[in-house]
This record gives C-alpha cells, sequence and structure tokens, in this order.
C-alpha cells in the first residue's frame, strides 16, 4: 500500500472511530432520558455524570461583575395601557384635548386622532403647525432610562409556587434565566410579531462561575482526551437544541444542571453558580442560568424597557424609554 493510501485509510479508520463515539455518547444520553423518563427519576444507572467531571474544568468560564444580562416577559394586550397610560396623561396637557365625551383619558389611537384634529383645526384658521419640540419637552422624563416595563420583583426569576419546568430547573425551584442580548431574551420568552415584551437589564453585582456550554466548543483541547472533547460537544448541542416534546425532554439537562449545582464540587472541587448555553432560536445568543435567586443571589435588576417584536430575528424597536422615532410614531398612532 502507497503512503497516501495508508494516510487516507488511517484519516478514514479515524472518522469511524470518531463517528461510532458519538453514536455511543448519543446513546447514552438517550438511555438517560428514556430511565429518568420511565423508571429511575433519582439514581439513574449512567456514566453520563462522570463525563461531565471530566469536562468541568475545559468548561469553566467566569463572568465578571458589572457584567449586564437581560430578562424579557411578555407583556399582554390588556397590560399595555398600564404602561403607556402616563405618556397619555402627560400630553393631555400639551394637545389641549381630553378624553372624548369626558368617558377615558387618551389611548394610541385617540392621541393620534386629537393630534390630527388639532393640525386641522389649526390649518382651518390659518395659525401656524404644533411645534414637535412641544411634545418632546412633554415627553422627556420618558426618554430617561427607568423602569418602563415590569418592575423590580415582577422581572426577577418566577416565585417557586408558580415556576414550572424548565430547560434547567425542575418545577417548584425557582431559577434566573436571562440572555446576552436583548433580541435573545424577547425571543426565549416566544412572543409573536409585533407583540410587545418587558426587558429587563439584569447587572452582576459579583462574579459568576459558570458551567459554560459555549465556551470554545469545536475546538481542540490537547490537555483532554478525545472522548472528553467529543462529549463536550455533544453536551453542548444537547442543550441547546429545541424543545417539541413537552416537560419529558427536559430530564436530562435538569438532572444534569442539578448535579453541576450541588454534587459535582464533591468530585471535582469545582463550584458553579450557574450554566450558560447557546440559544436554540438566536445563533448569535447565549442563554444564562443562576441557580441562587435568594436574598444572597449575586445579580440586581436595575431597569427595563418596553420593546416591540418587529420580526423572528430578535429585531426590535424601542417604545419606552422614547426616542424622537418612538414620539412620531405616537402621534400618527403607529406605536
Amino acid at each position: 500500500m502507497e503512503a497516501s493510501e495508508q494516510e487516507t485509510l488511517e484519516r478514514l479508520r479515524q472518522l469511524r472511530d470518531e463517528l461510532r463515539l458519538r453514536r455511543a455518547m448519543q446513546a447514552e444520553l438517550a438511555a438517560l432520558e428514556d430511565e429518568l423518563c420511565t423508571s429511575n427519576r433519582f439514581f439513574p444507572r449512567t456514566n453520563i455524570l462522570s463525563w461531565v467531571d471530566a469536562i468541568a474544568p475545559m468548561v469553566t468560564r467566569t463572568l465578571p461583575s458589572g457584567s449586564t444580562l437581560y430578562r424579557a416577559r411578555i407583556v399582554a394586550k390588556a397590560q399595555e395601557d398600564r404602561f403607556f397610560a402616563p405618556v397619555y396623561h402627560a400630553l393631555e396637557d400639551a394637545l389641549g384635548a381630553f378624553a372624548r365625551d369626558g368617558e377615558r383619558g387618551l389611548d394610541n389611537e385617540s392621541f393620534a386622532e386629537a393630534y390630527l384634529q388639532l393640525e386641522i383645526e389649526r390649518l382651518e384658521s390659518g395659525l401656524p403647525m404644533p411645534d414637535f419640540d412641544v411634545f418632546k419637552r412633554k415627553l422627556a422624563p420618558f426618554q430617561e432610562k427607568g423602569w418602563w416595563g415590569f418592575g423590580q420583583d415582577e422581572s426577577d426569576a418566577a416565585p417557586s409556587d408558580v415556576t414550572g419546568n424548565g430547560r434547567i430547573n425542575p418545577k417548584g425551584i425557582s431559577y434566573l434565566y436571562a440572555s446576552s442580548r436583548k433580541g435573545t431574551a424577547a425571543l426565549e420568552a416566544r412572543p409573536v410579531i409585533s407583540q410587545m415584551v418587558s426587558i429587563a437589564e439584569v447587572v452582576l453585582c459579583e462574579e459568576v462561575t459558570l458551567f459554560d456550554l459555549t465556551r470554545n466548543v469545536f475546538a481542540d483541547d490537547e490537555s483532554a482526551s478525545e472522548e472528553t472533547r467529543m462529549f463536550r460537544k455533544i453536551l453542548a448541542h444537547y442543550f441547546s437544541k429545541p424543545n417539541y416534546s413537552g416537560d419529558s425532554a427536559y430530564l436530562v439537562t435538569q438532572y444534569i444542571s442539578e448535579y453541576v449545582k450541588g454534587r459535582i464540587e464533591t468530585s471535582t472541587g469545582l463550584r458553579f453558580d450557574g450554566i450558560s448555553f447557546s440559544s436554540s432560536l438566536d445563533r448569535k445568543g447565549t442563554n444564562y442560568v443562576v441557580f441562587d435567586t435568594s436574598e444572597r443571589r449575586k445579580y440586581q435588576i436595575v431597569a427595563s424597557s418596553i420593546e416591540r417584536v418587529t420580526d423572528m430575528r430578535g429585531t426590535l424597536s424601542t417604545s419606552l424609554p422614547m426616542d424622537d422615532a418612538a414620539i412620531r410614531a405616537l402621534m400618527n398612532g403607529s406605536l
């Protein structure tokens, strides 16, 4: 056999062995999922945890104090007036127009109608058009960073008594889910196009150590075995894949996450505050889950905004706090 043929043969054998190893690990994860679903919820017979121990040094990542994450909540249609009512109250003085028939204050459509009627009357009387700057001055307080969406408590992790099963948490155990980008956070809330979401800014008050399944996922690590590198890739994909199967599809990720949270320190000496993984809904985004949501927590929620989702790529249009574009949208009834 010629040298080139021998080289090709070795490369093919290596690829075959990698495929066999990948298939074996995927089968192990599938077996664990089946056992957790059907026969042994708490103490399954599996090699998975030894592999989790092996990759732990490779996936340890620290987010520094001061880092900003984002957390989104859907704004129901009935809740929109709650957030925008102060804006319309401020504009009533500027317009000199109040509720129709005295029954209610201005809303988005009635403000636009009142503004247009004022323009018509001024044109008919030969008076100058209303000065846009007048409205900007009235809306100046709404252009500053603040609590324009849900408040601090409402933007935090859900209370345990209403916490359902999540990718990382079992039912009844409250963790903070956040994202690296506003758009990612919005998509993770599962909105529809044109729906509004409240996006909170989450600032880390202390350094946070993560079991990071995004870091150098496809990079070689000469200090690790081929088996360990392969498992890191497979587990990263497993945590990030979309869930089409309901709560049962979360059993393996919950099981591994609980191990990382509470028991991995015993075997590795490493302690983790949370887990990070790639978003299945936004290729540019990373999701973060912080385990501790008690009063000792290492984060603070500092502000919120109201954003409208314009497409399913995570493009957002900010409604509150307002900029000039938002003010003009308000005036034509399209906010």
